[in-house]
């Protein structure tokens, strides 16, 4: 299936501004299953660009703007991707990792370092708490998947999605005292208890297409429709990573376009870039996205 993206995101000032240099996070991540054949982003005002891959293997685009000033900044990203089928349960679990609790061997451990962290981090103290009764009898479990779907399951049931355009990220105990979050802060809920419990896990951010219902103006599953996702990858010995989408309550398929990856949200938010004032300016930001399936 050849899927076309269309993402624009504009920021306004009331005055005049100059800008540092920006990363943007927003080409998908090229593999068997999908292909970019298409991916440019115009900007305003008009900037130098060059890309680079970090160190987690995303490619990031710099947009150098030079001395410019302005008081609109936009990134308009035209996206053709071709993306094939993707069954998320197609995989066979190595023997000793087949049942919760799970352990890595090497030298899988030493690569999974970043990702493994049984300790709580600042903002994370209750989400265990919240698990035990979430989740039914959660050390009964012996399927591995299973333990990792009722997680997944339970995050979509028990927290409201709502869409926060602002910058950053909402920490895990905020989140399940409000009981609403967004994308990016469910996937950090769902990272901070399956770490305390003994999982690799990374963030990711992408997008995810959801097509529409013929003749209705509704969605299949997606609850974030509209803007970019985020969702969180389990290491699971024989099978890879693996994606988990708690906003939704589903297992990662071949309609998740991931773009960057990591063990820190924070490191791969989309577009990342500083503006220079003399004093204070208010601004706004306007975002849009489209995607949609291409004619072959």
């Amino acid at each position: 299936m050849k899927l076309s993206i269309q993402h624009h995101t504009t920021h306004s000032y009331e005055r005049a501004v100059s800008f540092s240099d920006h990363a943007l996070f927003l080409r998908p991540l090229d593999s068997h299953l999908r292909h970019v054949v298409r991916f440019e982003v115009a900007t305003t005002p008009a900037s130098q660009q060059r890309w680079l891959r970090d160190a987690y293997g995303n490619l990031v685009l710099r947009c150098n703007f030079g001395l410019l000033e302005s008081q609109q900044l936009s990134f308009n990203t035209s996206i053709v991707i071709e993306v094939g089928e993707d069954n998320p349960f197609d995989f066979i679990l190595e023997s000793y990792a087949t049942a919760y609790p799970l352990s890595y061997r090497e030298p899988d451990l030493t690569a999974l370092r970043p990702y493994v962290n049984a300790q709580a981090p600042k903002g994370a103290g209750r989400v265990l708490d919240w698990f035990y009764q979430a989740v039914p009898s959660p050390m009964q479990h012996v399927d591995v998947v299973q333990f990792l779907s009722d997680l997944n399951a339970a995050v979509a049931r028990d927290i409201n999605y709502v869409r926060r355009d602002e910058e950053g990220i909402q920490d895990p105990d905020t989140t399940l005292a409000l009981r609403t979050g967004s994308c990016r802060d469910m996937a950090v809920l769902f990272i901070a208890i399956t770490r305390q419990l003994g999982f690799a896990a990374r963030f990711c951010s992408g997008y995810l297409y959801d097509p529409p219902v013929a003749g209705e103006d509704t969605h299949v599953f997606n609850r974030a429709v509209g803007s970019m996702h985020a969702w969180a990858e389990i290491y699971l010995p024989g099978a890879g990573w693996k994606g988990f989408d708690p906003t939704n309550g589903i297992l990662a398929n071949g309609f998740f376009i991931p773009c960057a990856v990591s063990h820190d949200p924070k490191a791969v938010d989309p577009i990342q870039g500083s503006y220079f004032a003399n004093a204070s300016v208010a601004s706004t930001m306007d975002v849009s996205l489209e995607i949609e399936g291409m004619d072959q």
